[in-house]
């Protein structure tokens, strides 16, 4: 395709997108000497069949549907705004004589970034721009809709970030004409959705009701709940979704976000009313009430806490920024093509052999325990630090403030980290590790604003368990703490190195020896499945397919079904010592009518094993602790482990998913609710004293913290870990894991 000359006139250079539309491609205008974007268009509508099924066919057909896009295409150029990506030509490409002509749109090449692309990086926005933003995409409608054109697929990946910081909607009238391609019966005849994005779609879109500007306004809202919070309105499976835009009322964005005001609050339920009727009467009208909350932001005490989020009076810490600048200004490590429409993906070469991925701290977890309880209280906590190499910050009116480091940690494991030479390894883990440092910037310019920011430099740093931390201070001595992928860090276990706090966003197991966990751990995945089990089945026996030496710990599975309610029933051994032949008869002799399979047992053995025998219970396993970090690798043996699963195996997953092709930004959610927490923290620290006691005092006040993330509430019980996480379940289907939805309890926002 590369090089191809559409009409003689426009050379196709370089593939930047590919989706359901077709592909986007930057190409150069010969005529004209410039480059331009160009989208190739292959609706299903234009081919013989759709889905598998034979259709027939009018004769007519592709001439009428070339003549609609050739009338929504001039009715896309006719629209002149600074806000609307402009249409510069359009035609059809005959290249091929073996397949039905080619529509072809001609765009400007706009400079920057999608607006999902700006999410995927720095996870929600600042309330400032997250209203700028959303003026700019209702000035777009509003000259669309004045030329009476409904976009019908506004979403984040149609919204182009320019480099001066506005926002262009691209795509107008495309989605008619592909809806119009794909058949007007489409959802009828097919059981398919409606065309656009799921997460976007108003009510009425589901209803196959007439749309008019107040549909696109839905979508604006749940564009700029999206960026409020760090999510749509409603997540999960495609059906479920399409039930909660018909039926359920979202939550309200406030309880989610302290500092979102109350006219914001009122603009967003209002844009998400399920009656058109309710919405703002037109583009114009709900310009003018994002401008009115935009001031709400400066009004007295409700906007106390915006002034340190807003990018126009305060930008992101210059500090921070030398590490990793302000998330909407900076581009990933990753080659950035500009481009109009989804972002370009690289073809992945099969990966190597998969390797096993250490199970972190847990079996080790009885010492780390046992050594915090004999030490005695307050003796010795610093006789377990490295010495203080900087002992009092610098003071006096000439002296510049001490700057403090922030681990931002990745696995030593990671494909690519080790010098790779691989291409596709070394680009993966510069994209890993880029991401991250982005995503806890952006969490820190939110909590800490500009001048309690400047105090802290992000320092990428690698988790290895040959480093310890007296060996990590001595080379970052102004440390203070390690956030990300820590994992595979094994000094809490030595009771000759220093002390350090660490916030795990990747893996589930906390302890007193200084770390944190952000998502849901095994006690808390234990009461989801005892929800589920309760609520959905009549099981109420379990066997854990586990040693009762881990099951029945304080923070274990079985002792958390038994809390709810569940008769729980543990192994004797290890679940690797039993024989296949010893499975049936465990589950029997536990007169179980329900299994747990832990993950680091083998449950492709256990289950099918248990469904050959004939047991019909339900039975549940989990992804693996820390599968929010995996890399393409160990993607790769879960996928192929999971081959042999039997359909109808459920398992708990303690992150939220992400596209499995986009590796950076798989886990931005956990990894930016850690950073908000630790920001929090950080905030509490005094003005001066040693990185040592300043570590200490930062490891008590992260004990204190509660903060709404972009998931749920961050807040710590006495195990550490992040309490009442959201819970994922997936269903084993169709040789897939598909997502049945989560256990969830809402939150109340910060007080202040």
């Amino acid at each position: 395709m590369r090089g191809r000359l559409l009409n003689g006139r426009y050379e196709l250079l370089e593939r930047l997108g590919a989706g359901g539309m077709g592909e986007v491609w930057r190409a150069r205008d010969e005529s004209l000497s410039r480059e331009v974007a160009v989208k190739l268009f292959q609706p299903e509508g234009s081919r013989g069949e759709e889905d598998g099924e034979d259709r027939e066919a009018d004769a007519d057909e592709p001439v009428q549907l070339l003549a609609r896009f050739r009338q929504e295409a001039r009715a896309a150029a006719s629209l002149d705004s600074p806000y609307i990506v402009a249409v510069h030509d359009h035609g059809t490409d005959n290249t091929d004589s073996s397949r039905p002509p080619t529509p072809y749109l001609v765009m400007a090449l706009v400079q920057g970034r999608s607006l999902d692309r700006v999410l995927r990086a720095s996870v929600r926005a600042s309330v400032a721009d997250a209203l700028r933003w959303a003026a700019d995409i209702c000035r777009a409608l509003e000259t669309a809709h004045a030329a009476g054109i409904v976009h019908r697929d506004i979403k984040p990946g149609n919204v182009m970030i320019t480099p001066d910081g506005s926002a262009k909607v691209v795509d107008f009238g495309i989605a008619t004409f592909m809806e119009r391609a794909a058949g007007d019966s489409r959802l009828t005849r097919t059981g398919q959705l409606p065309f656009g994005s799921v997460p976007y779609l108003a009510p009425e879109r589901f209803r196959q009701e007439a749309g008019d500007g107040r549909t696109d306004l839905y979508a604006l809202g749940c564009v700029l709940y999206e960026l409020l919070i760090g999510r749509p309105p409603f997540t999960g499976t495609a059906a479920g979704v399409m039930y909660n835009h018909v039926n359920d009322a979202p939550l309200r964005p406030s309880r989610a976000r302290a500092e979102v005001t109350a006219p914001v609050d009122r603009l967003v339920l209002d844009l998400l009313a399920k009656d058109p009727a309710e919405r703002p009467a037109d583009a114009g009208t709900t310009l003018e009430r994002i401008m009115a909350a935009a001031e709400s932001l400066h009004d007295g005490a409700a906007a106390r806490d915006v002034r340190d989020a807003g990018a126009e009076e305060d930008p992101a810490p210059e500090a921070i920024a030398d590490a990793v600048p302000a998330p909407v200004e900076v581009e990933d490590a990753r080659p950035q093509p500009s481009a109009v429409g989804k972002e370009a993906t690289a073809t992945t070469p099969p990966p190597p052999a998969p390797r096993r991925r250490s199970r972190g701290r847990r079996l080790l977890l009885p010492a780390a325990l046992a050594l915090a309880v004999s030490i005695p209280a307050g003796l010795g906590i610093r006789s377990l630090t490295a010495p203080d190499t900087d002992s009092t910050p610098a003071s006096g009116a000439g002296a510049a403030p001490t700057v403090y480091e922030i681990g931002v940690a990745h696995s030593y494991t990671h494909v690519g980290a080790g010098g790779s030479t691989d291409e596709y390894e070394k680009s993966e883990y510069t994209q890993f590790t880029t991401q991250q440092k982005r995503t806890v910037a952006s969490a820190f310019s939110e909590a800490l604003g500009a001048k309690a920011g400047s105090r802290f430099r992000l320092v990428p740093v690698s988790a290895d368990p040959d480093t310890t931390s007296r060996e990590m201070l001595a080379k970052h001595p102004r440390m203070l703490t390690v956030i990300g992928d820590t994992v595979d860090f094994s000094w809490v276990h030595d009771t000759d190195e220093a002390f350090l706090p660490e916030i795990s966003t990747c893996h589930e197991v906390a302890h007193a020896g200084g770390a944190f966990a952000i998502p849901a751990d095994e006690a808390r995945q234990g009461e989801a499945m005892a929800e589920y089990l309760l609520d959905r089945t009549d099981a109420r026996r379990v066997l854990v397919a586990e040693d009762k030496i881990w099951t029945d710990r304080e923070d274990g599975i079985g002792t958390a079904l038994r809390r709810a309610g569940m008769t729980a029933k543990a192994l004797d051994t290890g679940p690797d010592e039993v024989k296949s032949s010893q499975i049936p008869e465990l589950a029997a002799g536990a007169r179980a009518d329900a299994v747990v399979v832990p993950s680091g047992s083998d449950i492709p053995r256990w289950a099918a094993k248990l469904r050959t025998d004939g047991f019909k219970g339900p039975i549940l396993t989990q992804s693996a602790p820390e599968g929010v970090c995996e890399d393409s690798e160990e993607r790769a043996r879960a996928e192929q482990s999971a081959k042999s699963i039997p359909e109808g195996v459920l398992r708990t997953r303690n992150y939220a998913g992400e596209p499995d092709d986009n590796l950076p930004a798989r886990g931005n959610q956990e990894l930016y609710d850690g950073a908000l927490a630790l920001a929090t923290a950080l905030k509490k620290l005094p003005a001066t004293g040693s990185p040592t006691s300043l570590r200490h005092t930062l490891d008590r006040e992260i004990q204190n913290v509660s903060v709404n993330g972009t998931l749920s509430e961050v807040s710590f019980e006495k195990r550490r870990s992040a309490r009442e996480r959201p819970v994922w379940f997936d269903r084993r289907e169709e040789g897939a894991w598909s997502e049945m939805g989560k256990v969830d309890r809402e939150f109340e926002p910060t007080k202040g």
